[in-house]
């Protein structure tokens, strides 16, 4: 047989063609296989969902704690209102279990005694408000309590009664500029860098300080003292002369908490999330300018030559995981019933690239339109459309899900992003009743000014949902902002949720004149940052973060120290947590 198969090749006159064919066949099997997609197998998340019914959001597992903080604040003084929003919140985050009490409406004589506490928090700028009361808190503090000033005090009577104790020694009546903090390295994590404060004033007050003072957080420019530390005979006094109080400083906030007592452990999320909005998804529309400008080629040529490869680099150097969220079209029809995308190549090619990467594929959307009804108003803000009843979005999302679950049958998305992070009170509640696919919402941490952006917190919701807002986005380039947001939710949560746009190249606001390696490089910088600031902070998918939310939000812990050891409780604790745990006197051995 092997004979008679040489004599036929040695008598066949095209034989020298057969090599150049067998080239053409592989290549026309790589086309075939890029044009079908990429082989892969399902992600194998690292940590999962607890079911819905066996986790409690961090205000329910706070029933029956201990509480061992007293909170004082005046409601009629200007700002109050503002820190306490965010000190409520740290608290609550930190597993502290709080009294608040309002000293504009409760008389001095009926505060509670300062010796039921561990510590003692005061959000008024005015100390005057506290009169007699103050000088028996600084004897407390003498005697061994440990009390937080988290407002820039005023220069008043009693201040200047009690300024010695708070480790000033002199303070001026003017007020210097905040334009910058620049926190110790052994105060907060990606400390000894400067990190610019937005729309910064005179909001910290003039003060020198005595020599036996720790400061923990300076301006970045004349060195104006913002978080100090004082011994009182054998208790502590921490100030904050910040006099901001934004929700992007509360790492700040909650690292002057943590100083004082012996030690402070509080629970974090540990993890870091890349999100890639709008992908996979139909070629995006958009001016191509500046791709063709610097590239020479199409927008789809760009994303799969360029883009996804550059950033399979950074993945690889920096062993991130990218979660991608799904768009079946950028159609703006909320009327008809959906239709199916037929055109699956771009999303078959890149969601199995992005899964056999080790990421995950969650969604966006049907369509771009995000999940409102009729009552809302865009106030010419957005082109978006409304849609028509909670069955319109319930058959959107069904169609999405269906949609991927085909073009990725070995996917299994949970994880939802609202497009331009819209999603009203109505089509949240059509998430968490009527689609049990989704089990995380990752909008948005801060406001915009209007009331269309839904602003989360970390944690999970009375119907089970892990919210789970994103912090930072895009290349960052010059972006002193978020700069700043990513290092204090370092210090406050431990975790970082960043996200970008394929399209972010096709929108000149979002960096397109700028080009994607200037973009490219931006991105890299945060890489790097983050990796200094944080290196055993663990990359994940929505997925596991979600998770890693789940665990964080009803996880409880005491402190009980002793002169020869500290001894920490955990409460609802499942198969893993992970606390923030600073030791102000002594050190771990072990």
């Amino acid at each position: 047989m092997k004979h008679k198969l040489h004599s036929w090749l040695d008598a066949f006159r095209w034989r020298k063609l057969l090599l150049i064919w067998a080239v053409f066949l592989a290549m026309a099997a790589i086309l075939f296989a890029e044009r079908s997609g990429i082989r892969y197998a399902s992600t194998q998340f690292k940590i999962d969902y607890l079911p819905r019914t066996e986790v409690k959001p961090a205000s329910i597992a706070m029933f029956g704690q201990p509480v061992t903080c007293l909170l004082l604040y005046d409601s009629g003084q200007e700002g109050t209102d503002q820190v306490k929003e965010q000190f409520d919140q740290i608290l609550l985050d930190m597993k502290v279990g709080t009294q608040a009490v309002d000293v504009r409406t409760t008389a001095l004589t009926s505060l509670p005694e300062f010796s039921q506490y561990q510590t003692v928090v005061v959000l008024m700028s005015n100390l005057d408000a506290l009169g007699k009361r103050l000088i028996d808190l600084m004897n407390w503090v003498q005697n061994g309590g440990s009390v937080l000033f988290a407002m820039t005090p005023d220069k008043t009577t009693y201040f200047d009664a009690i300024s010695q104790k708070l480790g000033v020694q002199s303070s001026a009546w003017e007020y210097k500029m905040a334009e910058s903090i620049v926190p110790s390295e052994d105060f907060m994590l990606g400390g000894g860098q400067r990190y610019e404060l937005s729309d910064p004033f005179e909001s910290a007050l003039s003060v020198s300080l005595r020599e036996d003072t720790t400061v923990y957080a300076r301006t970045g420019d004349k060195g104006v003292p913002l978080v100090w530390e004082h011994s009182s005979g054998s208790g502590r006094v921490v100030v904050d002369n910040i006099g901001i109080y934004n929700k992007v400083l509360r790492g700040v906030y909650a690292a002057s908490y943590s100083l004082l007592c012996d030690a402070t452990a509080y629970p974090v999320i540990n993890g870091a999330v890349f999100y890639l909005d709008d992908f996979p998804s139909p070629v995006p529309g958009g001016d191509g300018t500046y791709i063709r400008r610097d590239y020479s080629m199409s927008t789809a040529d760009f994303y799969s030559k360029v883009w996804w490869p550059d950033l399979m680099k950074l993945a690889q150097k920096y062993s991130i995981r990218f979660t991608g969220v799904m768009i079946e079209n950028y159609e703006d029809d909320t009327v008809d019933a959906p239709t199916r995308q037929p055109d699956t190549q771009q999303f078959r090619y890149f969601g199995s690239l992005l899964l056999r990467q080790g990421g995950e594929v969650g969604y966006h959307g049907y369509n771009h339109q995000p999940l409102v009804l009729p009552d809302t108003d865009y106030k010419d803000l957005y082109s978006y459309r409304q849609w028509p009843g909670e069955d319109a979005i319930v058959a959107a999302m069904d169609e999405l899900i269906a949609f991927q679950k085909t073009v990725l049958p070995h996917t299994n998305g949970s994880v939802y992003v609202p497009p331009s992070n819209i999603l009203s009170a109505a089509g949240r509640q059509v998430l968490g009743s009527k689609v049990p696919q989704i089990r995380t919402i990752a909008s948005t941490y801060f406001e915009d000014g209007t009331d269309l952006p839904y602003v989360q917190e970390f944690g999970v919701a009375s119907d089970g949902m892990v919210e789970q807002p994103r912090i930072v986005s895009g290349g960052m380039v010059g972006d002193t902002y978020m700069r700043l947001a990513a290092m204090n939710e370092l210090n406050m949560h431990y975790v970082s949720t960043h996200f970008m746009h394929p399209d972010d190249l096709l929108d000149v606001d979002r960096g397109a004149e700028e080009g994607w390696e200037v973009y490219k490089g931006g991105f890299e910088d945060y890489l790097k940052w983050l990796s200094a600031a944080a290196p055993d902070l663990r990359k994940q998918t929505g997925t596991e973060c979600a998770g890693a939310i789940q665990r964080y939000s009803q996880l409880t812990v005491t402190t009980e120290s002793t002169p020869t050891e500290w001894t920490l409780t955990l409460g609802n604790f499942v198969d893993e947590g992970w606390l923030f745990f600073r030791a102000n006197e002594g050190t771990p051995a072990g």
